[in-house]
């Protein structure tokens, strides 16, 4: 693949990036409880974490597979987080039970840090792919 190609296919992976770490950030900070219940339902169930196993494994081997680019530039955070969900969607197909691990995370003291974190995710994938 040459150069160009591979910038905008960055470009295109950051839109989507982007516009998801946004959305969930803004719809964290904006509706908590609906949220925080919604992801207890899921923590409770294990057939979701199978499911989002799943999903993990799509989007994280179709980014290994297009945009497995180490680089020394911002296009390696999408290459770290095709390989974190890949890893992460097999660790949920091995044992669901691992899904209990985020728990913490929706207590508010660690959820307000994850909203930032997310928020931050999201300005920063919009800026490099609607604005750079």
């Amino acid at each position: 693949m040459d150069s160009s190609f591979n910038m905008e296919l960055s470009i295109f992976i950051a839109r989507i990036l982007g516009i998801m770490y946004l959305s969930v950030g803004i719809g964290f900070f904006l509706f908590r409880e609906p949220y925080v219940l919604a992801l207890r339902k899921i923590l409770d169930n294990p057939g979701y974490a199978l499911l989002g196993g799943f999903m993990a494994i799509v989007g994280g081997m179709a980014m290994v597979t297009y945009h497995n680019l180490w680089v020394s530039d911002w296009r390696v955070i999408i290459t770290i987080i095709g390989w974190i969900a890949l890893i992460k969607g097999v660790i949920l197909l091995l044992s669901p039970s691992y899904l209990q691990l985020f728990r913490p995370m929706l207590l508010v003291r660690n959820g307000k840090a994850m909203t930032i974190a997310i928020l931050l995710l999201g300005i920063l994938f919009t800026y490099l792919g609607f604005v750079q």
